[in-house]
């Protein structure tokens, strides 16, 4: 929501995710810079990346569940032997763990759990006055 994935011109993007964005974009001027933030509730730990990827964000996980993300590779010694996985976050993208499920949630699952979770379409629909609608002043302006 404050830092959207590029949705306004995105032909192949579900509908009820075009409407999460489009919904929360009246509340919330987008954060277009360069931008690597992480997120925690106690419960899930998760980083976004700026839209455009001007931040880096990489991670590695290791054969024990540990998970280390950094801005530059190499942030603590861990052997290639351990690692299971190397990777970074890409632009728009989000990356979460649920530490209650003991899983990570891919950016579409993720993604479309919020798209899904309210009728955002409907109420965009429901509530957008277009300036095309609005009938002209009938009465002159006072002096």
């Amino acid at each position: 929501m404050m830092i959207p994935e590029p949705w306004e011109q995105h032909t192949t993007m579900d509908e009820r995710r075009k409407a999460f964005y489009e919904y929360h974009a009246a509340m919330l001027e987008p954060w277009d810079g360069p931008a690597s933030i992480v997120f925690t509730d106690g419960r899930q730990i998760g980083a976004t990346l700026d839209r455009n990827g001007l931040r880096p964000s990489r991670y590695i996980i290791t054969d024990d569940d540990m998970v280390i993300m950094g801005s530059e590779t190499g942030v603590l010694p861990i052997p290639e032997s351990k690692i299971v996985r190397k990777w970074r976050l890409q632009p728009g993208k989000m990356f979460l763990i649920d530490l209650e499920q003991g899983r990570m949630i891919n950016d579409e699952e993720l993604k479309a759990g919020l798209a899904s979770a309210k009728p955002y379409k409907q109420w965009i629909e429901n509530l957008r006055i277009k300036l095309d609608d609005v009938a002209e002043a009938t009465v002159a302006p006072a002096s």
